[in-house]
């Protein structure tokens, strides 16, 4: 389990596991494309208002967090439910290639690979995919101001997510995961 090999390794993680009923969830649980869609309403918001969007999306769009979308939404519905311009046409964008994109995964591209080029996802909104959505264990976000805030308020102000980052491998999603749930946010996944 990656939460014993954590707590071995760094015991202000352990105590952090201890102190929590939720465990990391291993294995993804939505569809990747709502999955990704939902992380990049997330982009440069606060986690409640992220969750709030996605709420009033998928109300509107319920097949939305289906592998097969019957419809799509347009980017001026999206952004009467508050997504800018940008990231509302990106959403759209990730729905209407969602057929193009997974077959781009089954015949061996990483997400990574299949998501060049379509503009609003950058690294922050890949890190975090990996890490929510696609449940990847190893992986680190830097830059994310969240985990910034999560690590100072566990170890200190002056702790370098990197050097935290080395110490945790290859459980460094895991670690993020829990060090969020520290913030009291309701949870983006």
């Amino acid at each position: 389990m990656p939460e014993g090999q954590l707590s071995a390794r760094d015991s202000t993680i352990a105590a952090l596991i201890a102190s929590q009923s939720d465990r990391w969830p291993r294995v993804p649980t939505e569809d990747p494309i709502w999955g990704l869609a939902r992380i990049v309403m997330a982009q440069q918001i606060s986690t409640h208002v992220a969750c709030r969007i996605a709420r009033d999306v998928r109300s509107a769009h319920p097949e939305i967090e289906t592998p097969s979308i019957a419809s799509l939404p347009e980017v001026a519905s999206l952004r009467a439910m508050g997504l800018p311009e940008r990231r509302a046409q990106c959403c759209v964008t990730i729905l209407q290639r969602s057929g193009e994109l997974r077959d781009r995964v089954q015949q061996g591209q990483s997400w990574e690979e299949a998501l060049a080029g379509i503009k609003g996802i950058g690294p922050w909104t890949l890190s975090v995919f990996r890490i929510m959505v696609l449940r990847e264990p190893d992986v680190l976000p830097l830059g994310d101001v969240g985990l910034e805030r999560a690590i100072a308020n566990v170890y200190g102000k002056r702790r370098s997510v990197e050097r935290l980052g080395e110490k945790w491998r290859p459980f460094r999603s895991v670690a993020c995961w829990y060090l969020w749930r520290t913030l009291g946010n309701e949870q983006l996944g």
